[in-house]
């Protein structure tokens, strides 16, 4: 999957990139005993290398009926640190791949549906490029090879 533009993030102090790409959120059931399936297709995944964790907004939580697993804190959006609930959700990938058992934190936003973090990234290869100016970022799961720009210099 390649997907390109030139989003950033123009927040002062912010350690990571970002990309909105679309994707499904499905409600977490065994999907291998093909068990009734809630999903929702959603616009707005923000892929976000900055956030340790996935989030889900609260009204794509309520649109799937999920109900909370747990309590987590959270800091780093905003001032202080705020207490939301937990879901199990499984994400599928704008690749078609689908990533199982993951733990998101509810978070308000009308600007965003989900967050996909580095829970979710890391289990597969992510590459930004930005030749000619225009970046690209692209993602595979699972992971093939190790990438290193460095062999290439020989």
């Amino acid at each position: 999957m390649a997907q390109t533009g030139r989003e950033g993030s123009s927040k002062s102090g912010y350690r990571g990139w970002r990309k909105v790409t679309e994707s499904y959120v499905y409600a977490a059931t065994d999907i291998a005993k093909g068990e009734a399936v809630k999903r929702v297709k959603v616009q707005r995944s923000l892929w976000d290398t900055g956030a340790s964790v996935s989030l889900i907004s609260a009204r794509v939580a309520k649109v799937l009926g999920l109900e909370s697993i747990g309590k987590s804190g959270v800091s780093g959006y905003n001032e202080g640190v705020d207490v939301k609930d937990t879901f199990l959700i499984h994400v599928g990938l704008p690749t078609g791949d689908i990533v199982t058992n993951i733990m998101a934190m509810e978070f308000d936003s009308d600007e965003y549906d989900v967050v996909i973090g580095m829970d979710v990234i890391c289990k597969g290869d992510f590459a930004i490029t930005n030749k000619d100016g225009c970046t690209t970022f692209s993602f595979r799961i699972p992971s093939e090879m190790e990438i290193d720009f460095l062999d290439s210099l020989g």
